[in-house]
């Protein structure tokens, strides 16, 4: 077996008769079914690997964004942190207030997330529910 980690599509796999050396068997990448082909492009993108240095600065953007939004996040719950004991909850409600055009929308994508992550899905009913 070798691995080209240029391009995912190079991961042929050759059984070979060490006595004979003949082929005994073969594993083509082109013969993996869809999920197992979709599996391994995934990982290789998510390690960097699928378009080369593309697709490390795409990752490196994103991590750069993700961490930019968690300092800001914090830095903007300091500046709105309650000074004096707890601060006062939101009032309850606050969904009927919002469009039914911008809650339908939601409302899909919560049933979809819940449906392939169910844990998640459970969580999301638990918040809404409250």
């Amino acid at each position: 077996m070798e691995i080209d980690k240029t391009a995912p599509t190079r991961l042929d796999q050759v059984a070979v008769d060490p006595a004979t050396g003949y082929i005994v068997g073969a594993l083509r990448f082109a013969d993996y079914p869809l999920a197992a082909k979709l599996t391994r492009w995934g990982i290789d993108a998510h390690r960097g690997l699928l378009f080369g240095l593309v697709n490390q600065i795409v990752l490196a953007t994103i991590a750069a964004g993700l961490i930019t939004l968690i300092v800001l996040g914090y830095r903007m719950w300091w500046r709105r942190r309650p000074t004096r004991g707890f601060g006062r909850p939101y009032p309850r409600g606050g969904w009927r207030a919002v469009h039914w055009g911008v809650l339908a929308p939601l409302a899909l994508l919560a049933l979809v997330v819940g449906y392939f992550l169910p844990l998640m899905g459970i969580s999301l009913a638990a918040f809404l529910g409250d």
